[in-house]
């Protein structure tokens, strides 16, 4: 009879342990459910910026100036191609040190359009990286601020994203409220710089 009475004693023990163990997981799962519960929200980053109105504009911008500025070193270009090509024809013609003098300001001259056309790449690509700057600031605050009001707690961008539910994309939403809130960037080109 006492093994029978040990035998409870323990199987009431174990019960009492496994039920404070439930007991327990059960709290520590809905603490954690509480505090690390999190309500994602997935942003097409490339999507939109590929899309949005003010980038398209910028990129239009930038295009076009390119084009300018090309148009602008194919002239000079040429325009050194001719003189390289009479400086060659002039070559038996001339003294040795004159020649030499005029090759010399002809390598001045190629130098500084290489400087040139380095400066109107420089001025390219700064114009396009504040232009991206103020764009991105003005995405942040509008992911901010849809985040806010959906109560995200992670804002994970798309591409990083292998699977998820359709509601918790929120790219179109975001790129109707940037093109409504900044349709187009003036694009500033310092060609002083």
């Amino acid at each position: 009879m006492s093994i029978m009475k040990s035998i409870r004693n323990v199987a009431f023990a174990v019960a009492v342990i496994s039920g404070i163990g439930l007991s327990t997981e059960v709290r520590a799962q809905d603490a954690l459910s509480t505090e690390t519960l999190a309500n994602v929200m997935i942003v097409d980053i490339d999507g939109i910026l590929r899309e949005s109105s003010a980038m398209r504009d910028v990129n239009k911008q930038l295009k076009e100036r390119q084009q300018a500025y090309q148009q602008e070193i194919e002239t000079r270009q040429q325009a050194l191609r001719e003189e390289d090509k009479q400086l060659a024809q002039q070559r038996t013609l001339l003294a040795n040190d004159v020649f030499q003098g005029k090759q010399k300001a002809f390598q001045q001259k190629v130098a500084d359009f290489q400087k040139f056309a380095q400066g109107r790449n420089r001025v390219l690509d700064e114009a396009r990286a504040v232009a991206n700057g103020t764009f991105q600031k003005k995405l942040i605050e509008i992911v901010a601020a849809l985040a806010e009001e959906r109560e995200s707690t992670l804002v994970l961008r798309k591409s990083e994203v292998i699977l998820h539910a359709k509601g918790m994309n929120a790219s179109a939403e975001i790129l109707n409220r940037i093109n409504a809130e900044l349709p187009t960037i003036q694009v500033e080109f310092k060609e002083g710089s």
